[in-house]
């Protein structure tokens, strides 16, 4: 091997050494002490040269050989004419030289066929990745090979050099060097000439990778030596692995890593123990339908399939039919001669959900888990948790969680570091540990960021060290995804305030967020974005998704680009760009968030202008949509500027007839007064009832027009559409108005009736009222029924207008805590609606809604065996309704609502689970087809609460609280001011917040607490009174309390339980009979029993332990079943008969012993449980220990 330098008269050859490795590094380099002394002050320079094109060189190999073995690789230079080792500052042209030495000693280290020519000569500038690059004095470096050659006529020999040059070598060099036996070989990747060489005998990769992070790619088998920070969840899934289930379903959300996971996680760890193993990585994209996809594994060579099929001469596609129909007659014939081998397969598919966005039906997974049942295959699938429920029951679950701990970020970023042989400057790990942590989905983030540090490092004098300087300049761990956008959007300038028009919106709040785009559409109405959104896509700064049935949709990938900091000025902003353009158009996107709907409706209709006309924008809408057209550059899109013209059009059309109207009125009224002229007194009298009536109509049907509600049955539709997205409190503004002018609008009574229905639906919905507001818009509501005198209830329309008015009422009034006055509403819509000659689907729907309310009511108030069987007969009911598909998601509501009661109601947890689990795919599949309703995902949030609270598995619990969380945190980005999510965010501040004192997390446990702190303050203002976020606040006071124990705060401790005590008194004595207030009641007690007795105060002890064993007596009373209120009741015994017992009260201790030892025996007679047993001995043995008789 020769190096070819500019002086033509002689060549280095380099001879390598290796070293026993002596960490993890994979690839790790040092010159030998002649070279130290001969480069001198060119050292630092020529090792990074060195370092460069040796991890080039070992990315040539194939990837068993990278993950297998490591090689610590000594550099020797030697000089043919015996001169002294000396080069110039800059010398870069070595490195082809010196990767091209390593790759072949790497193959000669390992035992592998070396290269059959014995003269190789190089010269090339080669990066981290192996792409070789041009260099100067070419022609002088080629006229040095044949000086060399010149020593040895008549042999081969091989130069290779820069692609890059071909232009710059002279014909007549070439024709020289072919004239004297040599082949001139011009490449542009190393991979390249090492195949030359090796021809047959090459193995390695030809792909140019770079020996780097893995950027935004998931991690391959043979990437396993720097994959790390997730070694619990590996051994989790190999455990499950070793089960021997048929078919695996690895979920998790989008950017937690499944993928590398199984391949780099799973298998390697499988191969470990099992080093024959065979696997087959697919992925649905690569086919076009399900047929493909078996047929590619089928007939690969690895998994056997081919031959046995050959041999029983069966058809791929014969073998493929019948699978996917589920038939085991080929199956069977083919499982035996595959077990015959005993080599164990695994057959993982990557992104499964892309089979149900292209077939919803799709039951390929049958035909998986039969192939996994009968043949000896382990089939492994990657689905995102979001289309799990359309796998039914199909396999074993496996979920990977997103949410990853302190240390395990610091071994991502650490020990990956050590493996690629790169150092961090101190606290650098720390640095992009404590931001990842703030991050829900870091994975990826935290890879991209390691990945372009690598690549500014590789610049520098340091290509082997990353610095806090690279991290500040990338703009840290979520700025490096901006300095990408910013990057595209520069070469795409004219384009980027369409483009932020098209995907970014601003709520009412004045909160950003990210647009889903329909795809098609955009393509066909802006085809100039093109470019620009592919470049997007391809950087994964944009997502494309479809959900199935639907057009495909493309969305922001990260909320991060488009959060701005309100508090700081352009200059500290992290995207300037953006800020300037939100800064300018915010209250035009606010506007447009508020008509966004009737201008989707709008273009929808634009073959018929008749039904576009409905939907024009409205007086005041129009008024501020024309501003905003006068502002030069404000509206960019085209539709937009049409859609506020058009309307202005037909606003003038409608004035301009209203003016020809009036003239019209005028004259016919002075024809009329000519020829009336001589009755004059009975003709004024008639003409001022004709004005006055004439007056009352214009008002009705300019406060009609005004709101562009023409009539109470197109005004019903818009609600339906309206009223559970984010648009309703525009909505609103304008149903105030209507409803406000009721009174003097030309309407029948049911009519009126029906307008004021509308307004309980939408103080239903809204979620952001005082209390005052809600109790005021009820006394309105009073005061206008009483008016109503024509409500005769003989019409059945009447009837079922005042039925749903009933069932609304009651329901806004159970909302706020009002239960006795719902419960009478409730009974009303079942007495009135059993008077109905025919009820409608409607009708059904809503008696069962209204007599599941009633249960609901009956719960709380301590009535639960009732409750549960007045429930389970609704279910039953509903599940053999024949409805017309359209009422589907209405009886799918209802049936979470009683799934989620009837848990409530159950003794156990183990009976509860099952129940919110049909909640909850319940609620997945809707929000699959509708994912931005807002009631379903509200639903999906409170049922995600009960799975935790009811899951006995710690993990679960947390994963669930987690997923609870992430809605909540969504939803209130984009509807801030919503109390029920406020309420939710109250508990899961609780509940995270324990989970973290229990992880001792304390900084992270005081964050969560202090912000709960601060919901409960606001929502207290709202209403002091209202029982959710009371029973919340308590909870809160009490865990706050818990942390401060756990720091040794006893006087901060006490604080918290006192407010959480009164907190839940002021609950009870709301409502004495609800069951769920007096256990937490009874909870807290404890808890301040423990807090005392810790703190030395026994007998202060006693006195909350005896509270709250009054309490679960009580409770048991109610609810004689429920094993929770049981177990409490008797750890209230064992402890107060304890403490009595230290005190040396031992009558009163062994008062409590033999009642608790009584009352255990009673539960044993009838349940056999391993917990309890050990109780009843532990009662015993204090009974002997205490001498009680």
């Amino acid at each position: 091997m020769h190096i070819l330098l500019s002086d033509k008269h002689y060549t280095y050859q380099p001879k390598f050494r290796f070293i026993k490795p002596k960490d993890q590094q994979k690839v790790k380099v040092k010159l030998s002490n002649n070279l130290v002394l001969a480069f001198g002050y060119k050292l630092t320079e020529q090792l990074n040269y060195f370092t460069m094109a040796a991890e080039a060189a070992f990315m040539t190999l194939n990837p068993l050989d990278r993950q297998k073995n490591q090689f610590f690789i000594e550099l020797e230079l030697l000089c043919d004419a015996q001169e002294t080792i000396n080069l110039q500052a800059e010398s870069t042209s070595v490195g082809l030289g010196y990767a091209l030495g390593s790759a072949l000693a790497y193959r000669k280290h390992l035992g592998k066929h070396g290269p059959l020519i014995e003269h190789i000569f190089a010269t090339g500038e080669v990066s981290s990745s192996g792409n070789v690059h041009g260099v100067g004095h070419i022609n002088e470096k080629l006229m040095g090979s044949l000086h060399f050659m010149e020593k040895h006529p008549n042999q081969a020999f091989t130069v290779f050099v820069p692609q890059a040059n071909d232009t710059d070598i002279m014909p007549a060099l070439v024709d020289e060097i072919i004239s004297k036996g040599g082949t001139l070989c011009s490449i542009e990747h190393i991979s390249q000439a090492v195949q030359t060489l090796l021809s047959h005998d090459f193995d390695g990769s030809v792909i140019a990778e770079a020996l780097t992070f893995k950027g935004l790619c998931s991690f391959d088998p043979y990437d396993a030596f720097y994959f790390f920070g997730r070694e619990k969840q590996i051994d989790d899934l190999h455990t499950l692995y070793n089960d021997g289930p048929a078919l695996i379903k690895v979920h998790g959300v989008s950017g937690s890593g499944k993928s590398s996971l199984i391949k780099a996680g799973l298998i390697p760890a499988i191969l470990k123990e099992q080093p024959n193993l065979k696997w087959h990585i697919a992925a649905p994209k690569q086919f076009t339908n399900s047929h493909e996809l078996l047929a590619d594994f089928v007939s690969s060579s690895d998994a056997g399939f081919s031959v046995t099929l050959d041999m029983l001469e069966i058809t791929v596609s014969q073998f493929v039919d019948s699978l996917l129909q589920q038939n085991t007659t080929y199956l069977d014939e083919v499982s035996a001669h595959l077990s015959a081998h005993k080599t164990p397969y695994i057959w993982f598919i990557d992104q499964f959900e892309e089979l149900y966005d292209s077939d919803l039906n799709s039951q390929i997974l049958l035909s998986l888990a039969l192939l996994g049942e009968i043949t000896p295959i382990t089939v492994i699938v990657s689905i995102r948790s979001e289309y799990l429920h359309y796998t039914d029951m199909i396999g074993h679950d496996f979920y990977v969680t997103h949410s990853l701990s302190a240390k395990s970020w610091i071994n991502i970023i650490e020990h990956q570091s050590i493996a690629l042989g790169l150092t961090l400057e101190p606290g650098l790990a720390q640095t992009i540990q404590t931001e990842a942590l703030k991050l829900s989905h870091g994975l990826p983030a935290v890879e991209y960021l390691l990945t372009q540090m690598h690549g500014l490092a590789i610049k520098t004098e340091h290509p082997k060290q990353l610095t806090h300087s690279q991290y500040q300049q990338l703009n840290k761990l979520t700025g490096v995804i901006y300095k990408q956008a910013e990057r595209i959007l520069s070469h795409h300038e004219q384009l980027t305030e369409q483009f932020f028009e098209l995907f970014i919106g601003v709520n009412l709040n004045g909160n950003s967020y990210a647009k889903h785009v329909d795809f098609p559409v955009l393509l066909q109405n802006y085809p100039h974005l093109k470019e620009l959104i592919y470049e997007l896509i391809e950087k994964q700064l944009i997502i494309r998704h479809q959900v199935h049935k639907s057009p495909p949709y493309v969305k922001l990938t990260h909320d991060c680009l488009i959060t701005i900091a309100e508090d700081l000025s352009l200059d500290q902003q992290i995207w300037p760009r953006f800020y300037i353009w939100l800064n300018d158009r915010k209250s035009y996107l606010q506007w447009f968030h508020g008509i966004e709907a009737k201008f989707i409706l709008w273009k929808q209709c634009l073959s018929s202008a008749q039904d576009q006309h409905a939907y024009v924008l409205s007086k005041y809408e129009l008024h501020e949509g024309t501003k905003y057209l006068s502002q030069p550059g404000t509206i960019c899109l085209q539709e937009v500027r049409d859609y506020i013209m058009q309307s202005q059009q037909g606003y003038q059309s409608s004035l301009e007839q209203k003016n020809k109207s009036q003239k019209r009125q005028l004259i016919s009224t002075s024809i009329l007064f000519c020829i009336a002229f001589g009755s004059a007194i009975l003709a004024f009298v008639q003409k001022q009832q004709i004005q006055k009536e004439q007056l009352r109509a214009e008002n009705a049907l300019s406060s009609l027009k005004e709101t562009v509600l023409v009539n109470i049955d197109s005004l019903e539709p818009l609600l339906t559409q309206y009223l559970p997205t984010y648009q309703r409190k525009y909505l609103n503004q304008h149903l105030k108005k209507l409803i406000e002018s009721v009174d003097d609008l030309p309407l029948t009574d049911v009519d009126k009736l029906r307008l004021l229905l509308i307004q309980i639906k939408t103080l239903r919905q809204d979620g952001s009222s005082h209390i005052s507001t809600i109790k005021e818009a009820l006394d309105a509501v009073k005061e206008k029924l009483s008016k109503f005198t024509a409500l005769t209830l003989q019409s059945e329309e009447q009837k079922q207008v005042i039925v749903e008015f009933n069932y609304q009422l009651g329901a806004l009034l159970l909302k706020h805590g009002e239960s006795e006055r719902a419960r009478s509403y409730f009974k009303e819509v079942l007495v009135l609606a059993n008077t109905l000659t025919e009820k409608s689907n409607e009708m059904i729907l809503l008696t069962i809604q209204a007599s599941t309310k009633l249960a609901i009511i009956a719960m709380d108030s301590g009535d639960v065996i009732p409750a549960r069987v007045e429930l389970d007969a609704l279910l039953t009911h509903l599940n053999n309704l024949t409805l017309p598909q359209k009422f589907d998601q209405n009886i799918n509501n209802l049936k979470v609502d009683i799934l989620r009661n009837l848990a409530l109601t159950s003794d156990s947890d183990l009976q509860a689970t099952p129940l919110l689990l049909q909640a909850k795919a319940i609620l997945e599949r809707q929000l699959y087809k509708d994912p931005n309703h807002l009631t379903l995902k509200y639903n999906l949030l409170r049922t995600y609460i009960n799975l935790a609270e009811s899951s006995t598995d710690k993990d679960a619990t947390y994963n669930y609280y987690e997923s609870a969380d992430e809605i909540a945190n969504t939803y209130a980005i984009k509807d801030p001011d919503n109390v029920h999510v406020q309420v939710a965010q109250l508990l899961l501040t609780t509940r995270l917040g324990k989970h973290s004192v229990a992880k001792k997390q304390m900084d992270k446990a005081q964050q969560y607490f202090i912000t709960g702190i601060g919901i409960a303050q606001k929502l207290k203002q709202l209403d002091s009174t209202n029982i959710d976020w009371l029973g919340h606040t308590a909870e809160l006071h009490s865990t706050f309390a818990d942390y401060y124990s756990k720091i040794s705060s006893p006087s901060m401790s006490m604080k918290h339980y006192q407010l959480a005590i009164e907190t839940a008194e002021q609950l009870i004595s709301q409502n004495e009979n609800n069951l769920n207030f007096a256990n937490l009641l009874q909870q807290i007690y404890s808890k301040v029993g423990n807090h005392l007795y810790n703190s030395g105060k026994k007998q202060s002890a006693i006195e909350y332990f005896e509270k709250a064993k009054l309490l679960t007596s009580m409770l048991i009373q109610k609810q004689p079943n429920n094993i929770s209120y049981k177990t409490s009741h008797r750890k209230k015994l064992f402890n107060l008969g304890y403490i009595a017992a230290e005190l040396k009260q031992n009558s009163t201790a062994c008062n409590y012993f033999l009642t608790g030892l009584t009352f255990t025996e009673a539960y044993l007679e009838n349940n056999s449980n391993f917990d309890w047993m050990k109780a009843r001995d532990k009662f015993n043995h204090h009974i002997k220990t205490v001498e009680c008789t």
